[in-house]
């Protein structure tokens, strides 16, 4: 083969692979990871399903900053004497409106889609958003919010669900919510999915063979959102929220492999893989929340002329 041919075939690949590691990089540069933390995520976010038998090697957080404006529809001054219920309800209701624009993301969007093709099962493109999440106020009793397919808030309590104890599910039933944002948890929407047990004993087979890697039995994704503040020497700017996308990954605990330090993962370039994945969710929700707001006052304004 001459040198001519090689350099064909190998400049494609070559550059394929460069742009993707630009891709990547930008992404890790506008969104870093946080310190992993309770001042970051949550106790349940970092702890794994069972924790006897998994460990939770892989955790990352992301925030962003947004105008006060794209998310809140009332004003809120940070000088102003609040009481902490008032300070809490502002904030779970930002948790709400976050959490709303991160899973009405083109991508998960996509993923509502492939996961049906797949299943064949039939869904309406804002299935995961139906009467799945909950504003639970009081930490008791969980109101449900959601959009239905003509893009109408509708609001009310499934009482069957709420008897049985019953955890909702959403993205053909892919995620399952462990908890809703809530004024008693500053830590917001937490949700868990689950691989198929035989596609995670399959990875573990030949792990015993040689494969130097190992599947995740599933995970969280944790959506939370700050109360509006002054950024201090950026005053002039007003005030901003900071909103959050946080992931963990659980795996289960082999003997035979020794220390949890070396437990097999999957590979550091999927690992990386992954945190792109949720940043380019954290960039993608940050441009839905605009959307979100301008249908929330039309919805408003159209209730306040019928009435």
């Amino acid at each position: 083969m001459t040198s001519l041919r090689l350099l064909y075939i190998l400049t494609p690949p070559a550059a394929i692979a460069y742009y993707i590691d630009r891709g990547l990089s930008n992404l890790e540069r506008r969104y870093p990871a946080l310190p992993v933390d309770d001042s970051t995520c949550s106790a349940a976010l970092r702890t794994p399903n069972r924790p006897s038998t998994q460990h939770t090697p892989h955790i990352e957080v992301y925030c962003t900053h947004i105008p006060f404006e794209q998310i809140s529809l009332h004003a809120f001054k940070p000088n102003s004497p609040h009481t902490s219920w008032f300070v809490a309800s502002v904030k779970a209701n930002f948790g709400l409106r976050w959490a709303f624009a991160v899973f009405d993301t083109p991508i998960l969007r996509w993923n509502d889609l492939i996961a049906g093709f797949i299943t064949k099962r039939q869904t309406d493109r804002l299935d995961f958003l139906s009467s799945q999440i909950h504003l639970d106020m009081h930490s008791a009793f969980p109101i449900t919010v959601g959009i239905d397919k003509h893009r109408h808030t509708i609001m009310g309590i499934d009482k069957e669900r709420w008897a049985k104890k019953e955890k909702a599910k959403f993205l053909l039933d892919i995620l399952t919510i462990e908890r809703s944002p809530s004024m008693a948890n500053p830590h917001g929407l937490l949700v868990s999915w689950k691989w198929p047990d035989e596609l995670r004993l399959f990875f573990e087979k030949v792990a015993r063979w040689g494969y130097p890697w190992r599947l995740m039995s599933g995970g969280r994704y944790e959506v939370s959102a700050s109360v509006p503040f002054l950024v201090p020497g950026r005053e002039d700017e007003g005030m901003v929220v900071e909103v959050r996308l946080a992931w963990a990954h659980d795996y289960e605990v082999v003997p035979r492999e020794g220390d949890l330090a070396s437990q097999k993962t999957i590979p550091k370039l999927a690992s990386r893989l992954q945190g792109a994945y949720a940043r380019l969710i954290l960039a993608q929700a940050v441009e839905r929340l605009p959307i979100h707001k301008a249908n929330t006052i039309a919805q408003m304004r159209s209730g306040t002329s019928g009435a």
